[in-house]
């Protein structure tokens, strides 16, 4: 007696065909995802600055808080300037406020930070520029300038000038604020009050019992962190190049649909960022100023 072949039937292939298709496309979400954390991680320098150059304020509640802003009377409205009032983290009962109190009082809180932050990236970017322009015309460095160099590109882990000019470079104050904003809640999330961590940035290597995100002693150092990880993180090579591409000229907008990888949320995140900055008109901060002195403090403790 023959036997009979097995026939694969028509139904049996496609529901294989399914199950392939199912557990690729499955697969491959696991991938963006493991992605967009690596992108929103940060390896933290073994030195890091704890900035005690910068005179920084800490206050009790939310109140005291609103009413040292109100007398230390931040701006100047005509020339476009800010006093240096470093707030150290956020006072406990901030989340209890509502969020308009919030957002105005979040807005005063991280422009100072942002310009002192953006100054001081904006420094050291000039000085790299000069440096390549010096070295063109066949001159050579100082030692100081020597030093300088190479600081910044073990900092940076390239030997490459023009690339390390695309990277060590300021972010606006717009977009800056804007993503502080939207990754702490308008300062309310719990990252914020317990590490500091207004950027949701998170360890790139966890040890067992340490929080998912990193700690830091103050905003300013976070912000610095964020804009380190913008600088450094594979991810975010569109970003660099686009922003060298604007020169001074830049736009938040534009260099906000950079960011996709920085949330699972791709587009949407990035139709949040420019919608923050939109609605709040956050694009005016972008061409204020804050005084020298505190930026030279501002150098000298990141450099130490």
């Amino acid at each position: 007696m023959n036997k009979k072949r097995p026939v694969i039937k028509e139904h049996n292939f496609w529901a294989m065909f399914f199950i392939i298709a199912f557990a690729l496309v499955f697969m491959i979400g696991i991938a963006l995802l493991l992605f967009a954390k690596l992108s929103h991680s940060y390896d933290m320098p073994a030195k890091f600055s704890t900035n005690d150059d910068l005179m920084m304020y800490s206050v009790e509640n939310t109140k005291k808080l609103q009413s040292q802003l109100h007398l230390y009377k931040l701006y100047d409205v005509d020339g476009k300037s800010v006093e240096p009032y470093i707030l150290k983290r956020f006072p406990k009962d901030f989340h209890r406020y509502s969020a308009n109190t919030r957002k105005k009082i979040f807005i005063n809180v991280m422009l100072p930070i942002a310009l002192i932050v953006k100054e001081r990236f904006d420094t050291e970017h000039k000085m790299l520029v000069e440096m390549k322009n010096k070295m063109g015309l066949g001159k050579k460095l100082n030692i100081s300038e020597e030093l300088f160099l190479s600081k910044i590109m073990k900092r940076y882990k390239t030997t490459d000038i023009n690339e390390l000019i695309k990277m060590d470079d300021s972010v606006p104050v717009s977009l800056l604020i804007a993503q502080a904003a939207i990754e702490s809640g308008w300062g309310k999330s719990r990252f914020t009050t317990d590490f500091n961590n207004i950027y949701g940035i998170h360890r790139k290597y966890r040890k067992p019992g340490q929080p998912i995100v990193l700690s830091f002693d103050n905003l300013y150092q976070a912000t610095v962190a964020y804009v380190m990880n913008l600088n450094r993180n594979r991810a975010y090579k569109n970003f660099r190049d686009a922003r060298y591409a604007m020169g001074d000229k830049r736009n938040p907008y534009v260099l906000a649909d950079c960011l996709r990888l920085y949330s699972v949320k791709r587009r949407q995140y990035v139709s949040m960022i420019q919608d923050v900055i939109m609605r709040n008109r956050l694009t005016q901060y972008d061409s204020y100023k804050i005084s020298k002195v505190t930026v030279e403090a501002a150098l000298q403790a990141f450099n130490q």
